[in-house]
């Protein structure tokens, strides 16, 4: 993440990156005090845990956020904090995401990647050496939390933040076990663009006013997932720099959990099923059947007559 190019592969240095770009969101640091965000309607009790897991000879954590209850599988999400590491005083920001995704039905988990290489906080140098050694972690993360008994191992996500985002991109581009991307304030590696042939749905949210990793580092992803055909969300946050405000972190989290539970379409669904019964007819009369029923006029324009959904 220490450079960025408006070309896949450039070199174009960041400015003043690394002293900032482990934040998440502004609104999850002024909500320390009340120490979560939420929202109605999607707020759900969370379980909290402290886990692990082996990958490159070293014990990865993972702090697991969980929406309660017992029996149930969830989509879940790898969520993955920037360059200052979890242990610095901004790391405590992707725990604070995590958690608002569980609050929205998303079992997160905030992986601490950065174990598997003994890494602190990383600098362009640590990148460029540790970068590959990364997606490996998260490679072995996603493979063992398909086996957890809380998640659906059919859905399992990533969201990236920051330098998180662009660990992200090339886990998800080199496993095709990643269900769904979210990638907030990111960008593509330099020279990995030769590698990605095929990327899950993705969803981008960036601040247009982001001078620590500018918009087009996001504009190189998109050209490059268009190149690829990927099923790609695009939405831009008027006036955010790398750090959201308040509402626009609310509103990211809101989209991600979105996102990542497929939510529209389970509630086209549901609506769907909701108008069959609604429409059933009434059983027929034993004693007699019932008269014909005259001829329905014509839809007037504007009417929906059903839903088609393949």
């Amino acid at each position: 993440m220490g450079t960025y190019s408006g070309e896949e592969g450039g070199t174009q240095r960041r400015r003043g990156l690394y002293p900032v770009a482990g934040v998440v969101f502004s609104a999850l640091f002024l909500s320390a005090c009340a120490g979560r965000i939420h929202m109605p309607g999607y707020v759900q009790p969370v379980e909290e845990s402290s886990l692990s897991f082996e990958s490159l000879g070293h014990t990865v954590q993972v702090d697991a956020y969980v929406p309660e209850g017992k029996g149930q599988r969830h989509p879940a999400a790898i969520v993955l904090h920037g360059s200052s590491g979890i242990h610095m005083v901004g790391g405590s920001g992707a725990q604070r995401y995590a958690e608002a995704l569980a609050n929205r039905g998303i079992a997160a988990y905030v992986v601490h990647y950065f174990d598997g290489t003994g890494t602190f906080s990383a600098d362009d140098a640590t990148e460029a050496r540790e970068y590959w050694r990364w997606v490996r972690v998260i490679r072995d993360a996603v493979g063992w939390l398909r086996a957890r008994p809380e998640v659906r191992p059919s859905r399992v996500g990533i969201v990236g933040v920051s330098l998180g985002a662009y660990v992200a991109v090339g886990a998800a581009a080199s496993d095709p076990r990643v269900s769904r991307v979210v990638l907030m304030s990111g960008g593509l590696e330099p020279g990995i663009a030769d590698s990605v042939r095929r990327f899950p749905p993705v969803l981008l949210l960036h601040g247009t006013a982001d001078n620590v990793v500018p918009v087009a580092a996001e504009d190189t992803l998109t050209r490059l997932f268009t190149r690829h055909r990927v099923t790609m969300t695009v939405h831009r946050y008027p006036g955010e720099g790398h750090e959201f405000g308040d509402m626009a972190a609310v509103d990211a989290v809101d989209r991600s959990a979105r996102f990542l539970a497929d939510r529209p379409l389970r509630m086209l669904l549901d609506a769907v099923k909701r108008a069959e019964v609604r429409l059933a007819p009434s059983p027929a009369p034993a004693k007699a059947p019932p008269p014909a029923p005259p001829p329905a006029p014509p839809p007037a324009p504007g009417d929906i007559l059903f839903y088609l959904i393949p």
